[in-house]
């Protein structure tokens, strides 16, 4: 798939083959438009925020696909900058900048407000989660991933994790539990970790039938639990359900439907998924029944 078929798309599957029911934007420089975009979140509006990292900017859309602003990431003197992670926080919202080694605060009008974890050193930050229950931040960068508080006071479990993680993690998320779950590139799976044991589970394997998985990115988690994957080596996002003794749900979307590199992901309240594509952003539209037994 070439740039300019860039594109975010909604898909419905309560059928049990997905289908585009909308889709909008396309690869360029105009508002609406991305160049290679890569993480995403959602702020309690349900406005969804885009990292367009090629056009070194943050783009807000509402939760139809509709643009509503775009402000740049450039700032503080950067000559360049790379938004890859996004999270909300409070009233603010944090974007990772792997090529200024730095985690970036924003207001949601788009103004920068100063670094989140000002005494910490980054290497590469990349992606970021937030568990407002227990109010904790979650960055994972080349040395693994570190833990926060909101205020971004560092809090002594993010060493262990690194430790158990390594330098190749991709995407974290917060389930709400007291758990964060980390992408493996390398060793193809989702790691979960508790904030105060340390490691407690791994989901999935390597492999291209249902349920295992090949260079994951992008981790999400929705409302009832359910851990969604940007399966990225296999074209395709999956949904895992860690109260099930097999674990895997459903297959969310697939080659046919018009992935090619997945990479962020985050869920929706209304049941769909937000899915960037190094190509394409697309939102899911994900029945949950397709889910139960």
């Amino acid at each position: 798939m070439q740039d300019k078929d860039s594109a975010i798309a909604v898909f419905d599957t309560k059928q049990h083959t997905s289908r585009i029911s909308q889709h909008f934007g396309q690869f360029g420089r105009n508002d609406g438009e991305f160049y290679r975009p890569a993480g995403v979140t959602v702020s309690s509006l349900g406005e969804i925020y885009v990292a367009d990292t090629g056009n070194q900017r943050i783009q807000v859309f509402d939760n139809n696909g509709v643009f509503l602003r775009s402000f740049t990431t450039r700032i503080n003197g950067y000559t360049q900058s790379c938004p890859t992670g996004l999270a909300v926080v409070g009233n603010m919202f944090l974007v990772t900048d792997p090529a200024n080694n730095a985690v970036n605060m924003f207001d949601f009008r788009g103004k920068f407000t100063g670094h989140f974890g000002e005494d910490s050193i980054f290497e590469r930050p990349a992606s970021i989660a937030v568990d407002r229950t227990y109010g904790v931040v979650a960055i994972s960068d080349q040395l693994g991933v570190r833990v926060f508080s909101a205020k971004g006071e560092r809090r002594g479990g993010d060493i262990m994790i690194a430790g158990h993680v390594g330098p190749m993690a991709n995407e974290v998320a917060c389930n709400g539990r007291g758990e964060i779950l980390v992408s493996c590139w390398y060793d193809h799976c989702v790691k979960v970790y508790d904030l105060n044991s340390g490691f407690k589970t791994r989901i999935s394997g390597r492999g291209e039938w249902l349920g295992r998985l090949e260079r994951p990115r992008g981790v999400g988690v929705d409302k009832q639990g359910k851990i969604v994957v940007s399966d990225a080596g296999n074209r395709r996002v999956q949904l895992f359900d860690p109260r099930d003794r097999l674990g895997f749900c459903r297959l969310v979307a697939a080659p046919a439907d018009g992935l090619r590199e997945p990479n962020g992901v985050q869920a929706l309240s209304d049941g769909r998924f937000v899915v960037v594509d190094n190509a394409l952003s697309k939102v899911f539209s994900v029945s949950k029944s397709r889910c139960e037994p």
